[in-house]
């Protein structure tokens, strides 16, 4: 059995991303997981020389360490020289990937494959496959980031458009933590009997898995991407309503590579008569799962670096 210690920053899309990979190994090998929350100060060099580990005393050692987010960095190294493992980092991390066993990297950010790097299509996910065969759709809006600017209006308009489309669908529109008060407000006047509209300041924080688990359309505004490659994984038919990018960079170039491989729709190619349509359910995080397993050597406890992805 692989005993996985889970470290997390309280941020809750790198949790997300650990939690899906341990549930996808959980999926294939039994497994004994434990999470911890890295403490909230800065790990330290005397940490590490003196092999102190304050968070994970009573655990077992670990097999694998599993994290997301810069301030999992440190505290997955530390835990390896107290207490051994095999750390396994699922971004592109600040540090030298060479101090890492194995880092999943998101095609995104433009690292190339090594016998320590898995290039993963976007980020991991705790989305399991839709199983809906019913006519609902879920609309996923985002707000203003680093990345992109915000147009209520133009949003509003293309949201007016996806429902006025399709009136047989029930469809359910919501929030986030990103999306302006006034946007908030002005999507709760879209309600009608075939439209519910979820606020997330009021909903329970599963309520967006449990909305793809059962729907078959999934529209997302650009901005969001990591909701783009959670619906990707629920394998509906994804479309994307489009915001101003600020710029041109590695983020906002994600829809255009995902629309240049069909995998989503944009409003644009949408109102020129493109239609939605399902691609296979992305699963990424059941892929690094298999990968982990396929490297791992029981008889020396480590994951093997000389196989191919």
């Amino acid at each position: 059995m692989l005993v996985v210690w889970r470290l997390h920053d309280g941020k809750p899309g790198h949790d997300r991303q650990s939690l899906g990979l341990v549930q996808a190994l959980d999926a294939l090998t039994p497994i004994e997981s434990f999470t911890f929350k890295v403490p909230t100060q800065q790990a330290s060099i005397r940490q590490f020389l003196t092999r102190r580990v304050a968070f994970a005393t009573a655990a077992p050692a670990p097999d694998l360490i599993v994290g997301a987010g810069r301030r999992c960095q440190w505290p997955m190294l530390i835990a390896k020289r107290a207490r051994g493992g095999n750390t396994i980092y699922l971004m592109k991390p600040h540090l030298p990937r060479r101090f890492f066993d194995l880092c999943l990297v998101p095609r995104h950010d433009q690292v190339p494959a090594t016998p320590h790097t898995v290039v993963t299509d976007g980020v991991l996910n705790d989305i399991s496959p839709s199983l809906s065969g019913g006519n609902e759709g879920l609309i996923l809006i985002g707000g203003p980031s680093d990345h992109y600017a915000w147009d209520q209006e133009q949003l509003i308009l293309q949201v007016r458009a996806i429902v006025d489309a399709d009136r047989a669908k029930k469809w359910t529109i919501a929030d986030s933590r990103r999306t302006p008060p006034p946007t908030s407000d002005a999507l709760r006047t879209l309600a009608q009997d075939n439209i519910a509209v979820i606020d997330h300041r009021e909903s329970a924080p599963n309520i967006i898995s449990e909305q793809l688990a059962r729907t078959d359309v999934v529209w997302v505004s650009c901005d969001s991407v990591s909701m783009v490659y959670e619906a990707l994984t629920s394998g509906a038919a994804v479309g994307v309503i489009e915001i101003p990018a600020k710029r041109t960079d590695r983020i906002t170039r994600i829809i255009a590579d995902l629309s240049a491989r069909k995998l989503i729709t944009t409003h644009t190619e949408w109102r020129r008569g493109n239609k939605l349509h399902a691609s296979a359910p992305l699963a990424e995080a059941a892929r690094c799962a298999k990968i982990i397993l396929a490297r791992w050597d029981p008889n020396a406890r480590r994951l093997r670096a000389d196989l191919p992805q």
